[in-house]
């Protein structure tokens, strides 16, 4: 026996499974480190001793985590603050494990280290035991070929990184013919061959060649053979085996893989090894291929984006020209039929106008995730009502009739948020409108699909003998910035906004929306959304008459900075009979009712005003100590419209919100509710 033989032998019989294991801890050239439950370093290996700086291991378990600590720098090269080593013990406890990249200043040099934390059972509680791999001449050696261009040889190296050993595959095969395919030459397969593929053993993936090139993908397999057969069958050693091929993998799906060998030849040159290794480098080519998506996506999105602002333009002087031009129409109009018609053309401007501010507003909320759907009862046909009366007018414009349909069993009522589900149904009617030819047919029909446990799932259609539209062209009708062709807008207008919001409104709704059309044979839209049957109630005849109010003797107040605001206002609430006083600003209305509370009925508060704004003013009026102060109604009176700008006010004392512009029946709805 040999000297070697003897010593394994009496190694087996002297010492515990316990003491191989401190033994390969030990002589192991990588740091290794074990933590308690409260992060003290317990133990640790000579290569971290030596890491440190540290003469032995009594000052290691003293000064290591605090040592450790100092040594990571404020940032990392890639300029991201570094992460405190308290918060990757709180991942290793929280997920199990923590493996990550890090730079470390020790010893006066910057190192680059490959980190693995693993939580393990320690007694009654945990430890955590740490790997550290020096990896710093790779970090060199990668950023030298990043700086060389050497774009593949990087990608690489940062595979392998990623990989590690554990990751890289390994074969060989003894070759008995120059011939790859023939049986007789003995392949052999390392686990982490068949573990990539998804196998278990050689059982499962048996040393064989067809083993492998049985899983070949055929648009790959008579390349990569024709390589393998001429690196071996070439005497020289001129002709490389390096090549990217896709194999299938035991679920079913392929994955990408580079391989590469050598051949070892005898005397003579004849092949009699091929040894090699296999990475799989799926990852890297979805990056290229993502990368490549993502351009051209974000290239079309830049070219939407230029033509929708282009369009946005347009349809915004458009309004805003009939507006100034009528408005001077009318200044140099002496007759007064020609003055009203300039007044209705200016109201009309200025709703079409103020509809594509609310169009971009939506999407605004809708892309930041600030849009918000209310939970309130609703009288279905007076809904639809209120939408044929915005439509209506228009499609007699262009002689369509338009015929609204209701199903027998549709439910009186709703709960559902009924001003967004209008806003969708004016929106898909608005473009009915405008792609059907004179005297064309609109058909705004609606019915109950079924109804479980009280939730109704609702079909509401609109249909038309339109224009039509392609296949092609309903793959980008619901997309942001764009219409169905680059020329719709400046045919027939708009902002290419409507139809994504609609869609964005119904899906909210946990609704669906989708198109049925071909082209010169008109569209249907269908919109199917569920609703909460709602209380049944009384329908209420007309409200919000204007001017069938008396509020003489009552006197409010009105915050409004703006000049032209405070005519408007006094003009619409003249017919009332009520008085008013107007404050300039916040401060100048908290002066006025502190000197005069019992006066004021009500106060009107703009938000956005110099020296004090409405919010302000309003907390300052709540906290006064003075009778009337804390029940005033206080009304905001704002163009700042968004939810949270609404909540904004009653956190500020106010009682309610009226938008800009403004809606006379709003501002006197809020006067009947509280005088």
């Amino acid at each position: 026996m040999s000297s070697s033989e003897n010593d394994l032998q009496i190694l087996q019989s002297t010492h515990t499974p316990h003491d191989h294991m401190r033994l390969m801890f030990d002589v192991s050239p990588h740091i290794k480190v074990i933590f308690d439950s409260s992060f003290k370093l317990i133990d640790c290996n000579p290569a971290a001793i030596s890491f440190m700086g540290f003469k032995s291991k009594e000052e290691t378990f003293e000064k290591f985590s605090e040592a450790l600590r100092q040594s990571i720098p404020e940032f990392q090269n890639n300029g991201r603050a570094s992460i405190p080593l308290e918060q990757r013990f709180m991942t290793t406890v929280k997920e199990g494990q923590a493996k990550f990249e890090t730079e470390l200043v020790i010893q006066g040099q910057k190192l680059s280290l490959d980190v693995l934390f693993k939580k393990i059972p320690y007694g009654d509680s945990f430890a955590i035991i740490g790997f550290v791999y020096n990896i710093t001449d790779i970090v060199k050696r990668e950023r030298e070929l990043a700086e060389a261009h050497e774009i593949n040889d990087l990608q690489l190296v940062k595979l392998n990184l990623a990989m590690k050993a554990t990751n890289i595959a390994l074969w060989d095969m003894e070759v008995v013919k120059d011939d790859p395919v023939n049986p007789r030459n003995v392949f052999m397969w390392s686990d982490e061959f068949r573990h990539m593929l998804g196998y278990s053993d050689e059982n499962d993936f048996p040393n064989l060649l067809c083993s492998w090139s049985d899983l070949l993908h055929p648009e790959d397999t008579e390349r990569t053979l024709h390589a393998f057969r001429c690196h071996l069958t070439d005497v020289t050693g001129k002709t490389p085996y390096d090549i990217e091929y896709r194999l299938l993998k035991k679920n079913g799906e392929y994955s990408y893989y580079r391989a590469s060998g050598e051949t070892i030849r005898d005397s003579e040159g004849n092949a009699i090894r091929v040894a090699g290794a296999l990475m799989d480098i799926t990852k890297t080519k979805d990056i290229l291929f993502d990368s490549e998506k993502q351009r051209i996506e974000a290239e079309a999105a830049s070219r939407a984006k230029s033509v929708f602002l282009g369009t946005m333009s347009h349809e915004i002087r458009t309004p805003m020209n009939a507006i100034i031009g009528m408005t001077t129409i009318g200044k140099l109009a002496n007759d007064i039929i020609k003055k009203d018609d300039a007044l209705n053309k200016i109201e009309r401007a200025s709703k079409h106008l103020l509809k594509i501010i609310n169009d971009i507003l939506d999407f605004s909320k809708i892309e930041s995730g600030k849009f918000e759907l209310s939970q309130e009862n609703f009288e279905f046909e007076k809904m639809l009502q209120r939408v044929a009366d915005i439509i209506g007018p228009q499609a007699a414009e262009r002689s369509q009739k338009l015929y609204i349909e209701t199903g027998k069993e549709m439910p009186q009522t709703l709960i559902g948020d009924d001003q967004r589900l209008s806003q969708v149904i004016t929106n898909l009617l608005y473009n009915a409108v405008k792609f059907t030819p004179q005297e064309g047919t609109i058909t705004l029909s609606s019915q109950l699909l079924s109804e479980t446990g009280g939730l109704c799932r609702i079909q509401i259609s609109i249909k038309d003998t339109g224009i039509g539209i392609s296949d092609a062209q309903k793959a980008k009708l619901f997309r942001s910035f764009e219409q169905a062709e680059s020329g719709t807008s400046r045919k027939y207008g708009g902002t290419g906004l409507g139809l994504a919001i609609s869609k964005r409104i119904v899906e909210l709704m946990d609704g669906e929306i989708k198109v049925e059309s071909k082209p010169g044979e008109g569209s249907k839209f269908i919109i199917t959304v569920p609703f909460k049957r709602g209380v049944e109630c009384e329908t209420k005849q007309a409200e919000d008459e204007l001017y069938d109010d008396d509020f003489s003797g009552r006197t409010i107040l009105i915050a409004e900075d703006v000049e032209i605001n405070r005519e408007i206002i006094q003009a619409l609430l003249e017919p009332t009979n009520i008085t008013i006083e107007y404050a300039q600003n916040g401060i100048q209305a908290v002066d006025m009712f502190t000197a005069a509370a019992d006066k004021y009925s009500l106060i009107f508060m703009d938000i956005q005003m110099p020296e004090m704004d409405g919010l302000e003013a309003a907390r300052r009026i709540r906290a006064l100590d003075i009778q009337n102060a804390e029940t005033i109604p206080i009304i905001a009176m704002t163009a700042n419209v968004f939810r949270e700008d609404i909540e904004k006010c009653f956190e500020a004392g106010m009682n309610g919100h009226v938008g800009k512009p403004i809606d006379i029946n709003h501002v006197l709805g809020a006067l009947r509710q509280y005088l």
